[in-house]
């Protein structure tokens, strides 16, 4: 099962992809680490994001996007584009996609014998917890089974 974890930050799309294979996880190299949305408030733009989305997971072959889940108010409060860029992924039909909480997340990685670390495998340090939300959504899903 290959996975791409998402976070949402402001009109950016962080993205990690990884895979579990015969109980081994592999993190392959991509040819992108982020997705901007340059202009939110027309049409054209947004369609090119889904294209370029939808056309990265299917180069990928992932089988599944997982989105990091923002607080709807308070503080800590997600930016209103990232809402936007959410919604445009979500309603992409040839992704599967689910939005995931912290504590489904946390419990994923306390289930881990071990953590992966961002640098460790290759990645960017801003990707962190867009990996941390594909790994625990697939230790979740393999203590599911």
């Amino acid at each position: 099962m290959r996975v791409c974890g998402v976070e949402l930050k402001g009109n950016e799309a962080i993205i990690s992809i990884i895979q579990l294979k015969d109980g081994l996880y592999d993190v392959p190299k991509v040819r992108t680490a982020k997705l901007s949305l340059v202009d939110p408030i027309n049409t054209e733009p947004l369609k090119k994001f889904q294209f370029d989305f939808a056309q990265l997971m299917k180069d990928y072959k992932v089988d599944t996007v997982v989105i990091r889940q923002r607080d709807l108010k308070g503080k800590y409060a997600g930016n209103p584009l990232s809402f936007k860029i959410e919604a445009a992924l979500q309603l992409m039909p040839e992704l599967n996609v689910h939005v995931l909480s912290s504590t489904y997340i946390k419990e994923g990685l306390a289930n881990a014998q071990v953590k992966p670390d961002a640098r460790e495998v290759g990645l960017k340090q801003f990707q962190e917890q867009a990996l941390l939300t594909a790994f625990g959504y697939l230790e979740q899903s393999a203590s599911a089974n």
